[in-house]
């Protein structure tokens, strides 16, 4: 009998499905002016030729074992590798898509880490002197990733009507009005949003806050809630927009997609599965913003729409419900 292909890394189990691991850019203050921020880099210890000569340096990531969520991966190797626990509510998503993901982690100035025994130093470095330690190419790319992304606290809190001005200018903002056909007014936007916010529609919508500043709204419903006949009525379905154009382009979307997930949405439907978004197929920007979320996005061709889909298993593990 043909026996099934096992993966190993250094001779321990990981996953055969993508992603295989995952990392995390952790960052904190410099302790003077020469330059803002510094970030963790790990050498890699000489256990063998591979990694002969002063270039194995990375930040703290590793490969995730059979059956393990995405999350829960990057938080036990930046336990294991350099001893800061983190927890989930404390790293943003950088960028969830490909074979290896990328979280990032702020922590406060003077934080230390020690390594373990598969590394034999660490180095608190400035952007430029930290890429320059890490190869491959794609291994710095990652610090790169980090520090273009926007550094944001993200919170939400549920529609008000008192919100509706801004929903509504949000909605007909230039580089948004084009996926907003409806063009509501300020009456048509009570009609539609009036009973979301009083609790009579299954729909939940909430204000998006960056840093203290509303900047949009999210929302999200259980797809039984609005279909009966779904075929998986606890498949959450998800919504958002970002209405202030300085803040697109800027790694925003993705971290209030996942945070929004996981603060949100994750709690109050904890035999959620699935989750969808299905933006317009010519809605690019927002397509890659849920990629980099996590989501597994198509391939392409024809349709109005794109349905997006996230494994919630995968990334966040089993919730108890």
């Amino acid at each position: 009998m043909q026996q099934p292909l096992r993966y190993t890394y250094d001779g321990v189990p990981i996953t055969p499905h993508p992603p295989y691991g995952a990392a995390i850019i952790v960052r904190r203050p410099a302790p003077d002016g020469d330059h803002e921020t510094e970030y963790l880099v790990l050498h890699r210890a000489l256990h063998g030729p591979d990694y002969a000569g002063d270039w194995a340096w990375t930040p703290p990531s590793g490969s995730r074992q059979p059956g393990e969520a995405v999350l829960g991966a990057a938080l036990r190797e930046l336990a294991e590798e350099a001893s800061i626990v983190a927890a989930e509510t404390d790293v943003r998503a950088l960028d969830l898509s490909g074979a290896w993901v990328r979280f990032g982690l702020e922590v406060p100035a003077g934080t230390t880490a020690r390594v373990d025994p598969e590394h034999d130093r660490l180095e608190w470095l400035p952007l430029d002197e930290a890429i320059a330690r890490c190869r491959p190419a794609t291994v710095a790319d990652g610090l790169r990733l980090a520090a273009a992304a926007t550094t944001v606290k993200v919170a939400f809190r549920p529609l008000a009507t008192t919100d509706l001005p801004a929903l509504v200018r949000w909605q007909h903002a230039p580089h948004a009005a084009r996926w907003f056909p409806e063009r509501l007014d300020l009456a048509a936007a009570e009609r539609k949003y009036g009973p979301r916010i009083a609790g009579d529609s299954p729909v939940r919508v909430h204000v998006v806050v960056a840093n203290g500043q509303d900047c949009g709204y999210i929302q999200h419903y259980r797809a039984g809630d609005i279909d009966p006949a779904a075929a998986d009525p606890n498949a959450i379905g998800l919504d958002f927009a970002i209405g202030i154009a300085e803040l697109t382009g800027r790694g925003l979307g993705p971290n209030l997609i996942w945070s929004y997930l996981r603060d949100v949405v994750l709690p109050a439907h904890p035999a959620a599965r699935q989750v969808e978004a299905s933006p317009d197929a010519a809605n690019t920007r927002s397509i890659r913003a849920l990629a980099k979320a996590g989501f597994e996005v198509p391939d392409g061709g024809p349709g109005a729409e794109a349905r997006c889909i996230l494994d919630v298993v995968k990334f966040f593990g089993e919730r108890s419900s």
